[in-house]
């Protein structure tokens, strides 16, 4: 289409001082579609006449011919038929209504475009547009192949303006300084191209001269943009030094953190060993005295129950939450739960021994207190299961079936030297009434003689009464023997 614009606007209308500002592929509506073309011109001479000329190619050649021209003031009414959907159909109303199917509807929209801004700026709104989008009038937005013919008409339009008032002044006040401006056109055009060229020639001699000055200027910003790509070299250096210095910076902050959680982490650990040591270490001397100390003398029965005091703390010492996960712990508790056995088993064989000794002891028999006839006295035993008193309730705390097991061999070993020392006395007092001696005859006198010793003898016969229960019963045969003779 712009080819067909430029061929038309030089072999048409610029022959008759016209120009082209809009074209539009056109045939007539409901017939055989012979092409032609509507063109929308104006005259370059004043005053501006504004004509819509349908051009049609010749038959013969590709040329073509300008066939029939209406006066833009003629034209009444422009009917799109839709101001909604793209439709290629419209009317011009002349003196007839001539109605047009355009080749796409951009042409047709481009081509009514071109007629409305004439319209406005020529004829001052007489002509009527129906069936047109508001929004093309407003805007007149051209678009695709179209777009440089309504570019072409906004120049045309604004080529062909009026001049101001400043405009007409100057070109009066020229006109003045030239007696033939009027008289004579062509000398006055001569003398204005003549002072056009010496205007030229000074602009040009200005430009070569400052030509100098020009490469100086270009040289100096060759200087500077060179300054411009070192400095930023440098920046691009001090940057990557500084990013290094950032992350070395990061780095120490991480280690500081890292050093100070270290810290913390060595602290709370070291009051953790130091609650450990202090409350789950027990002394070598305490050791020792568990595993050797001497029972039988009071510094060794002291020493060994300190230890097993320090002992039982250890053992039922408070552990912190986690404590006992530890395997250094584990074994700890480990080994006070061997010097507890070893030492309660090593204190039940010492005990038994000194149970065992006082059970068979023969060095206060009852041959010892034939003349007052009374049973030995046992205090020193006494006195010497005391010293163990204390040892015998961490004992009975620590472990309750030695305990239990002691108690019962104490009592056993105990009655059984009971038993042997009530029968002894019977035995002496068996004899002493029997009057075999002196002292039998005198006993036997002043108990009530025969019936008394015979009373005992046969009760004495009895061996499967129990010993206590004989001397029960005898205390009352004798009882009774005294108040019948009494």
């Amino acid at each position: 289409m712009t080819a067909i614009k430029h061929a038309l606007q030089r072999d048409i209308f610029t022959p008759n001082d016209e120009r082209l500002l809009s074209i539009v592929n056109v045939c007539k509506a409901g017939k055989k579609k012979r092409n032609c073309f509507l063109c929308a011109t104006v005259t370059t001479e004043r005053p501006v006449q504004v004509n819509v000329v349908k051009v049609k190619k010749s038959d013969k050649g590709d040329f073509y011919k300008r066939q029939t021209a209406w006066a833009l003031r003629d034209l009444a009414v422009v009917d799109a038929k839709d101001a909604v959907k793209e439709n290629p159909e419209f009317d011009l109303h002349f003196d007839k209504v001539y109605k047009w199917v355009a080749s796409s509807a951009v042409e047709k929209n481009t081509f009514i475009s071109c007629i409305w801004k004439l319209n406005q700026r020529y004829l001052r709104k007489k002509i009527d547009f129906i069936n047109v989008s508001s929004q093309l009038l407003e805007e007149s937005v051209p678009s695709g192949e179209n777009q440089s013919v309504a570019g072409g008409d906004e120049e045309a339009v604004d080529e062909y303006q009026e001049l101001n008032a400043r405009e007409e002044q100057d070109i009066e006040i020229m006109m003045e300084g030239c007696e033939y401006a009027i008289s004579n056109a062509e000398a006055f055009a001569e003398k204005l191209s003549r002072e056009l060229q010496v205007l030229d020639g000074a602009n040009i001699q200005s430009i070569m001269a400052s030509e100098k000055q020009v490469n100086i200027l270009m040289k100096l910003l060759d200087e500077a943009l060179k300054e411009v790509d070192q400095i930023e070299i440098k920046l691009s250096s001090y940057e990557e030094m500084l990013q290094s210095v950032k992350e070395q910076m990061d780095q120490i902050s991480e280690s500081n953190h890292l050093i100070h959680l270290s810290y913390t982490n060595n602290v709370k650990l070291l009051s953790e060993i130091e609650f450990l040591v202090n409350h789950m270490d027990l002394a070598k001397g305490h050791i020792k005295a568990l595993q050797e100390g001497d029972l039988t003398s009071s510094r060794g029965i002291e020493a060994c129950t300190n230890a097993a005091d320090a002992l039982l703390q250890c053992m039922n010492v408070a552990l912190r939450p986690g404590h006992d996960m530890l395997h250094v712990v584990k074994q700890q508790q480990q080994r006070f739960s061997d010097l507890r056995e070893q030492f309660a088993r090593r204190l039940a064989n010492h005990l038994n021994s000194v149970f065992v000794q006082q059970g068979h002891d023969q060095s206060s028999t009852l041959a010892q207190h034939s003349v007052e006839l009374t049973l030995p006295n046992h205090h020193p035993f006494h006195r010497d299961l005391l010293r163990y008193a204390k040892l015998m309730e961490w004992l009975k705390n620590t472990d309750y079936g030695k305990y239990e097991g002691l108690t019962k061999n104490y009592m056993d070993y105990l009655s059984r030297l009971y038993e042997r020392e009530i029968k002894d006395f019977f035995e002496v007092a068996k004899i002493k009434m029997t009057g075999t001696t002196k002292e039998g005859k005198k006993f036997g006198k002043l108990l009530g003689g025969v019936y008394l010793s015979v009373i005992f003898i046969i009760y004495l016969e009895n061996t499967h009464c129990n010993i206590l229960e004989q001397f029960y019963n005898g205390l009352k045969l004798f009882t009774f023997y005294k108040m019948k003779v009494g």
